[in-house]
């Protein structure tokens, strides 16, 4: 199947679904001012892209998630090895990672409002803690699930633990860290979409909820289709880089995962 017909294949569900919404809505099962037809939200998002007024609202929203994720994954992948190499560590932090990871991350806005205040502090903080606990649980059992017989090779050739750790840990346990990453990618949109209702004063988060609040509810939707194109764009992105990195592993057929 050539990767246009992929493409094709994939987009056939969501133009199904608009469709679905455009014939609800049009028959009057639901109340068009609520939950306008698909394709005003269409021209809503048109008018916002021609116009440029969204760009702006977008490339804060990303800035922020992207900065909480990138300092989030490394202090993750970080904190994953010391867990997995140190049984001093894992005792530690062991109990703090469960008790806080079900814990819902945008409870704690408010909280860091009060200390941060409004702005990019408390959202990147957020998202920062959103991202560090997938990617701390992977990279734990990634490294954990590595072959001992390798290890032990290494250390019988009287390798250094920092070049184990370089060459023979971290390498091995890449397609456990990538997937907490990728995990932790989708995690950083939520939580800073959340936060920015919550907390800003600026990003896109912030614009849809003003839309919601005039009940401009075309540009309201026209705003989360943005968010989606976006957030599947850079997902996309994850897994062709995701690819790359491990082409050299049997797991590199995670290019074409969903």
């Amino acid at each position: 199947m050539t990767a246009a017909a992929l493409h094709l294949r994939r987009a056939l569900p969501l133009l199904g679904l608009l469709l679905l919404w455009e014939g609800v809505v049009v028959a009057g099962l639901v109340n068009p001012s609520f939950l306008p037809p698909a394709h005003q939200v269409v021209a809503a998002f048109c008018q916002l892209v021609s116009e440029g007024e969204i760009w702006r609202d977008l490339s804060i929203s990303a800035y922020r998630a992207l900065g909480g994720l990138v300092l989030g994954s490394a202090a993750g992948v970080v904190l994953g090895l010391l867990m997995a190499t140190s049984r001093r560590a894992n005792g530690f932090f062991g109990p703090l990672v469960a008790a806080t990871y079900s814990l819902p991350k945008a409870a704690l806005v408010p909280l860091f409002v009060l200390w941060f205040g409004v702005g990019d502090m408390t959202n990147m903080l957020t998202v920062f803690l959103s991202s560090l606990l997938p990617v701390v649980v992977n990279t734990y059992h990634g490294v954990k699930a590595v072959p001992p017989t390798l290890v032990w090779s290494a250390r019988a050739f009287g390798t250094p633990f920092h070049r184990i750790l370089a060459r023979v840990l971290l390498p091995a346990s890449a397609p456990h860290i990538l997937t907490g990453v990728r995990i932790a990618l989708g995690f950083s949109w939520v939580l800073t979409l959340s936060a920015e209702m919550i907390a800003a004063k600026s990003g896109i988060g912030k614009l849809v909820f003003q839309y919601g609040e005039n009940g401009s509810y075309a540009y309201m939707f026209a705003g989360i289709l943005a968010i989606v194109i976006l957030a599947y764009a850079m997902d996309r992105l994850m897994v062709l880089l995701t690819g790359r990195l491990l082409r050299w592993h049997e797991s590199s057929h995670a290019r074409e995962a969903a």
